[in-house]
């Protein structure tokens, strides 16, 4: 029994690497090998896979083979587009808290929690209706959305007892708080950062997807993998293939990137 558990647990990251890797992949490398997305000369909508159109058809007589290799840059790149916003605004807003003015401390976690209040969802409709549906603007939002809770992680990390201390002595010693926060803390903070970035990067994931799914984010005509969901739902049995390939591309995308978190975690428990 523990020589099984061993093997279940050595194939765990192949599982994961397999599962995040397959959508990774297809988003850099599908659109330098995918063919016209465009509907073809007598090309019917929802069609099923046959001759020229392996994946078959959607809604518009596009092929949907070639839609799936375009569509994932635009799902890879916007998350990361999101929790790289996420990050940049939120380490120096938890660092700014987490320094020796209480004041300030109050203020910026306060303007959290009230940034917290927004449901992401509801903030993204409300861009759709005033017209604001472009990608930057999706983005944009859902980067927002993300700085309460890395501001609050940077925050906690630096108000631990083993970096005050540290802090403390290095203070004393005359160094300045750009030598501090940005040689000293940073290098702290790496691991947390780190870790918190792969699990929230399946949470600004999710967000995107439900805002291109709700018809909140790109247009219909895009090719993201949510958008193709979408535009084909109707179509569901009788072209499984244009709602079910996007959506398997998706889970694997989420689930992959849970479960390399999770390994990473179980690595770093078992060296401390």
């Amino acid at each position: 029994m523990r020589g099984r558990t061993v093997t279940k647990r050595a194939r765990r990251p192949w599982i994961a690497l397999v599962l995040l890797g397959v959508p990774v992949l297809l988003a850099v490398l599908g659109p330098l090998v995918a063919g016209d997305a465009e509907p073809r000369p007598g090309a019917l909508p929802s069609q099923p896979p046959g001759a020229g159109h392996p994946l078959g058809t959607d809604v518009l007589g596009r092929d949907v083979l070639a839609l799936v290799l375009h569509g994932g840059a635009s799902v890879v790149g916007s998350a990361l587009a999101a929790l790289a916003v996420g990050t940049a605004l939120g380490i120096p807003l938890g660092l700014l808290a987490a320094g020796p003015r209480r004041a300030l401390d109050e203020t910026v976690m306060r303007t959290m929690d009230l940034l917290l209040a927004f449901p992401g969802l509801l903030v993204l409709m409300t861009l759709a209706a005033t017209g604001h549906r472009a990608w930057f603007w999706l983005v944009a939002v859902a980067g927002a959305l993300q700085v309460p809770a890395v501001a609050r992680l940077v925050r906690g990390a630096a108000l631990a007892p083993g970096s005050r201390t540290v802090v403390e002595a290095l203070r004393m010693q005359g160094h300045g708080w750009a030598y501090i926060h940005l040689r000293h803390l940073a290098r702290e903070l790496a691991a947390p950062l780190a870790t918190d970035a792969g699990g929230r990067f399946s949470v600004v994931l999710y967000l995107l997807a439900s805002a291109n799914f709700l018809g909140l984010g790109l247009p219909a005509s895009a090719s993201d993998w949510s958008v193709l969901i979408e535009r084909n739902s109707d179509a569901l049995f009788t072209q499984p293939a244009a709602v079910l390939v996007p959506a398997a591309l998706l889970t694997a995308l989420c689930v992959g990137g849970n479960l390399l978190v999770d390994r990473v975690l179980a690595r770093t428990r078992r060296t401390v």
